[in-house]
């Protein structure tokens, strides 16, 4: 009797122990692929990353952007101020006219400086595999943005279909996203290789 209830815990260990294994291997294999995923990712961290171009304006350009952000906010709390101060006969209308007009107008100058300089590359670097490219741009709101871009998914400019009017203005579109389009000044810049960068952008 007792060999036999030897031989019964025994298949029961067996049995139970097959479904534990089943599970730690599907829990390696789940965990093992959100690391397949962000490989990419991690080289893109750990590679070393040389600059191949940079426009020393693009501070110059993020600081004006900005500025809308100021002259909007103070001319939105002078405005209230302004209007009770002619109220109160302290100022004109006029005064409060003028105020409102330079106000409104810069910030509409500031606003058109901006759209004209969003996703204006500040900077590129390359890793050392040069098969990954790293853009340094500024958006709307003068704030420095950064995208990872493969090689091979850039559209070189004589394969665009619309060409800059601008000749100093270089775009750099995407053949995965052919609506998302970034600016290059390629005269106003500093291009440490020549070669490899008329090789990327054609220009």
């Amino acid at each position: 009797m007792l060999p036999g209830l030897c031989r019964n815990v025994a298949g029961a260990c067996r049995t139970r122990s097959v479904p534990i294994v089943i599970q730690q291997l599907q829990r390696r294999h789940i965990s093992s692929e959100p690391s397949e995923k962000v490989s990419t990712h991690d080289q893109a961290f750990f590679t070393e990353w040389r600059t191949i171009y940079s426009l020393p304006s693009i501070r110059l350009v993020a600081a004006l952007s900005k500025l809308k952000v100021y002259q909007g906010a103070f001319t939105v709390a002078g405005l209230p101020i302004a209007f009770a101060l002619g109220q109160t006969g302290q100022l004109t209308t006029d005064v409060f006219g003028i105020y409102a007009a330079i106000g409104v107008s810069g910030l509409a100058t500031l606003s058109l400086v901006s759209l004209a300089a969003r996703n204006l590359v500040g900077f590129i670097y390359i890793n050392e595999q040069q098969d990954l490219l790293k853009l340094a741009y500024v958006d709307f709101w003068g704030r420095r943005k950064e995208t990872l871009v493969d090689t091979e998914d850039l559209l070189p400019n004589w394969e665009q279909s619309t060409a800059s009017r601008l000749k100093f203005v270089v775009p750099i579109s995407l053949r995965s996203d052919p609506k998302q389009r970034y600016k290059l000044l390629n005269r106003f810049g500093q291009v440490s290789d020549p070669e490899l960068f008329e090789g990327l952008f054609g220009s």
